[in-house]
């Protein structure tokens, strides 16, 4: 179970639960507390790609009545109930609905795993989403307008080399490449909506106090529960244009373990404690907070009486009078129970009425709405003087599809308000006013691009007002701005005009063209266009778009193509990275299945003469080769597209590369490998060379391809060479001896092990010789290793983890600590800087710590919790009580910052009592990570001076 909703009017004895992947309500129809009625109010998630399973995640209910659920991010396909077909693959988002589960519909997208969302007392609905656990990103608090992309695919989450190198896919992430994920500046890709903030680590539980909860001072603020951390902030949201900032940011509590929150009918504030974090336990509980001086005032005791009594039966007068309440749950159920009577007469006055609060008069809009009201323009208020009500109706034209009301939406484009130019806008594009061209255009160019909600707004409009024809004529228009709307306009219609757009003379308007064509569902009749640019090398600048216009030509999949590609290949005059990436096309030519070298997400690609690609690659071996820089890498390249797609080439080329010492070692190396990949007889006589290169890496490599190929040759090297091995040389040669066959192989353990059972063993080779010993199938061999780890196992409770002390590879530890898709290191402890991160920042560790230290902290990262990362909470011998992180400690005072921020030293005499919490939020590593893993890592660790 993931989100509930409960007793909300009318349906007030329904509830309605996510159950992955359905959405049920229950209903007690006789009174006695449990649920009589349980149906499925729609089901039928479609699983995408290779996920099972499906985020349902929080639920609330929205200004008009409507359910509004929240979706992960690994995409649904749905067909509602009235046949038509949802299909957002790879994203998360939000959805809504009616209580009975009809006119299913998607509100947003762009969103990663937001667990609630929260409507504040204006309509205006928010949410604060997960990071996608990438270097360097931080989560994001969202204003989430309808129609909005906010950017996020969950192919993005697989585009970083942790993944990449399991995928052989470039490790080009456009979320972080391109910035998404921050707040807006100037040339972020122009389709989404970008985050307000970037705020939080792990948020969870996200609540709006509905406005007579805990105190006058709490009054407008959000709570997120940010879990990892143990804290709960709050902070408020203030208008900023046509959208909104984050302000009067605080923590407001610390030290639990908390999962959510929600507000009781008395104002309360109920909190779900989880307790065990990485080891749950029988400890959780559910925690009542409040304010002892306003709880039991008069209002929150008149609110309590309201919600549990209900309004079903009261008077029109009364329900009237409610809808100014200053509790937002009392006046959205006198909204929903005059809707429910069809009330259209009362709330029509109220919405006209001048001298009623502003919040009753929206609540009266909206009723109207709900209801779905037959009124004329002129039965609303389009010209108060208040602009929230002037937004507020022009909303809910748009949502009635008033088209009457088109000429005053249009004048309403003009406003002084941003955020009612935003909402005509917006209910221009329902309207669908061909006559409101001009006036989006306007807007479009009065914004100059500087607010992306206004201009998605504008977006919007001309989305549902204007033709693809319409929208590209305005490739002439003298203002970038309403060419980029006009481009984004023509990405969602799927236009082709948007290829007129490619050679527009702002950078900004071709990125967004380029985009607009190749991303997402693409729109593929403008792709041969797009693919054609790559004969323009002035045009390919930078790397965003050279790499969709590479791909274009790959997904066009003709001949002309193909060879545009290795034109591109051999071209001196362009970058080698972006020579290879053209190589690299040309070796996916025919992969099936075929991931977007881009983006990442699965595509299916067009008819092609399947083998085109790698003909094209043997017929232009030699130029390819011979336009080679010095750095390799293109070399390297054309050997790798050669050996996994099994061309027919000459061998006695890579053999040359072997004991060439002019190429790059990565080359030799590689071309060492396809020669023992493809199974040529020249492996054998170029083996001895390669183990005599001056090359470290190339010897490496040698040694692990003989070891499967050839071992004699290797079993003969290490006889050789046994007092002149490298550390490296030697840690990989008994790893290798543990899986020949060979006596002499055995023999060559055995040595190893009984100088490690002698105590002579340097400590860097502990962990090979245990490991080749395990390999080796020897009863005496297992045996002695059986004697050691016993006698191990007594000196110390790390016994199986000590040998990862010493000898591990730094560079590896790095990639481990960056890059790991379970371990997830650089989330913690890198993204967002310091003061911002779930665990401390290591910056200078191998200068403070040992290993032994570093070993603890990654095997029982709770045993010593780092300074500033525990939770301690203190009561003083004059009451007060303090809770905070400790930073520093001595033996006569501690110092901690408060939940307030501020910083306090506290005497030791002063400490009545003090409590600390024993958990991290860092799960053991001896779990998740091999222990060749965590010997790596403690060696970059280590070299962290």
């Amino acid at each position: 179970v993931s989100g509930v909703i409960a007793g909300v009017m009318p349906w007030e004895k329904d509830v309605f639960v996510t159950v992955y992947p359905d959405l049920w309500r229950l209903r007690d129809t006789d009174g006695d507390g449990k649920a009589d009625v349980t149906e499925s109010v729609f089901r039928g998630f479609g699983v995408h790609a290779a996920f099972d399973g499906h985020d349902l995640h929080g639920l609330t209910v929205g200004p008009e009545g409507k359910i509004y659920f929240s979706h992960g991010d690994n995409g649904f396909s749905v067909t509602n109930r009235e046949g038509r077909a949802l299909h957002y693959p790879n994203t998360g988002g939000v959805l809504r609905m009616n209580p009975d589960g009809s006119d299913l519909e998607v509100f947003a997208s762009g969103l990663r795993n937001p667990q609630e969302i929260a409507f504040d007392e204006y309509g205006n609905l928010f949410s604060v989403d997960n990071d996608g656990d990438l270097a360097d990103e931080r989560e994001r608090f969202v204003y989430i307008t309808e129609g909005s992309d906010s950017g996020w695919r969950l192919h993005w989450q697989f585009r970083d080399p942790g993944w990449t190198k399991y995928t052989h896919q470039p490790d080009y992430n456009p979320w972080i490449a391109e910035r998404m994920w921050v707040p807006q500046f100037v040339g972020q890709p122009a389709h989404i909506t970008p985050a307000l903030a970037n705020y939080s680590v792990g948020p969870a539980g996200f609540k709006y106090n509905p406005g007579s909860a805990l105190n006058e001072s709490y009054r407008r603020f959000f709570f997120l529960v940010q879990f990892p951390v143990q804290k709960i902030t709050a902070f408020q949201a203030k208008p900023k244009g046509a959208y909104f900032e984050m302000v009067n940011e605080h923590l407001f509590l610390s030290g639990m373990m908390a999962s959510a929150v929600n507000f009781s009918p008395d104002g309360a504030m109920f909190i779900a404690d989880w307790d065990g974090m990485w080891a749950p336990n029988d400890k959780g509980a559910i925690w009542r907070m409040d304010d002892a001086k306003a709880a039991g005032s008069e209002l929150r005791r008149e609110v309590k009486r309201l919600l549990t009594e209900g309004l079903r039966d009261r008077p029109t007068g009364e329900l009237s009078a409610l809808l100014g309440h200053v509790d937002m749950r009392i006046r959205q159920r006198a909204q929903f129970e005059l809707a429910r009577r069809r009330e259209v007469e009362p709330l029509q006055k109220i919405a006209q009425s001048t001298v009623t609060p502003r919040l009753a008069r929206i609540h009266a809009l909206w009723g109207l709405g709900q209801m779905r009201a037959t009124l004329s323009p002129n039965q609303l208020p389009f010209k108060d003087a208040d602009p929230e009500i002037r937004a507020q109706t022009a909303k809910i034209a748009g949502d009635l599809r008033l088209r009457t009301a088109g000429p005053l939406l249009i004048q309403l484009l003009g406003d002084e308000s941003p955020r009612v130019r935003y909402h005509a806008a917006m209910a221009l594009g329902k309207v669908a006013d061909p006559s409101a061209v001009e006036g989006l255009v306007q807007l479009l160019s009065s914004n100059g691009d500087t607010d992306a909600f206004l201009r998605h707004a504008a977006v919007m409009g001309l989305t549902g007002c204007a033709s693809g024809e319409a929208l590209s004529k305005l490739a002439q228009h003298s203002s970038a701005a309403v060419r980029i709307g006009a481009v984004v306009a023509l990405r969602r219609q799927g236009f082709p005009g948007v290829a007129g757009f490619l050679h527009d003379a702002d950078d900004r308007v071709r990125r967004e063209a380029v985009r607009a064509i190749h991303d997402d569902r693409s729109i593929l009749r403008a792709i041969p266009a797009l693919a054609a640019l790559i004969e323009e090398p002035n045009f390919l600048a930078e790397e965003a778009i050279t790499r969709r216009v590479l791909s274009a030509n790959l997904r066009e999949g003709t001949e002309s193509a193909a060879r545009r590609l290795v034109r591109y290949a051999q071209d001196i005059h362009q970058s080698e990275a972006n020579r290879i990436e053209a190589v690299e096309c040309l070796g996916s030519w025919n992969r099936k299945p075929y991931l977007d070298r881009v983006e990442g997400l699965v595509r299916t690609l067009g008819d092609r003469s399947l083998d085109l690609g790698d003909r094209l690659i043997q017929e232009n071996l030699a130029g390819l080769l011979a336009g080679a820089g010095a750095g390799g890498g293109l070399t390297k390249a054309v050997t790798k597209v050669v050996m996994e797609n099994r061309l027919a080439v000459d061998p006695t080329v890579f053999a040359g590369w072997v004991v060439a010492t002019n190429q790059s070692v990565a080359v030799r190396a590689q071309a060492l490998e396809l020669l023992a990949a493809r199974g040529f007889d020249l492996l054998v006589q170029i083996l001895p060379l390669a183990l005599k290169s001056d090359a470290l890496e190339l010897r490496l490599a040698a040694m692990r391809i003989a070891a499967s190929n050839a071992p004699a040759v290797l079993v003969d090297y290490l006889s050789s060479r046994a007092q002149k091995l490298d550390l490296r040389e030697e840690q990989a040669a008994v790893r290798l001896a543990g899986m020949i066959d060979m006596p002499q192989a055995a023999h060559w353990v055995d040595e190893r092990l009984d100088t490690l059972l002698a105590g002579q063993l340097s400590p860097e080779l502990t962990l090979d010789v245990l490991m080749g010993s395990r390999a080796r199938k020897e009863p005496a061999i297992h045996a002695k290793l059986a004697a050691y780890e016993a006698k191990a196992a007594v000196i110390s409770p790390f016994a199986s983890f000590s040998p990862t002390l010493h000898g591990g590879d730094a560079a590896a530890g790095r990639e481990v600590f960056r890059s790991h898709p379970n371990a997830q290191c650089v989330r913690c402890h890198e993204a967002g800087g310091e003061g911002f991160q779930a665990g401390p920042v290591l910056a200078g560790v191998g200068s403070r710590a040992t290993p032994e230290y570093l070993l603890e902290s990654l095997i029982d990262p709770s045993k010593q919790i780092a300074l500033g990362f525990a939770t301690i909470m203190l009561e003083t011998r004059d009451g007060e009580e303090l809770d905070g992180t400790k930073l520093r400690e001595t033996e006569t005072e501690l110092t901690v910052r408060l939940s307030s921020g501020e910083i306090r030293q506290v005497s030791r005499n002063e400490i009545k009592k003090q409590s600390t919490s024993t958990q991290s939020a860092m799960p053991p590593m001896g779990e998740i990570l091999s222990l060749d893993e965590i010997r790596d890592v403690i060696a970059y660790l280590k070299s962290l001076k």
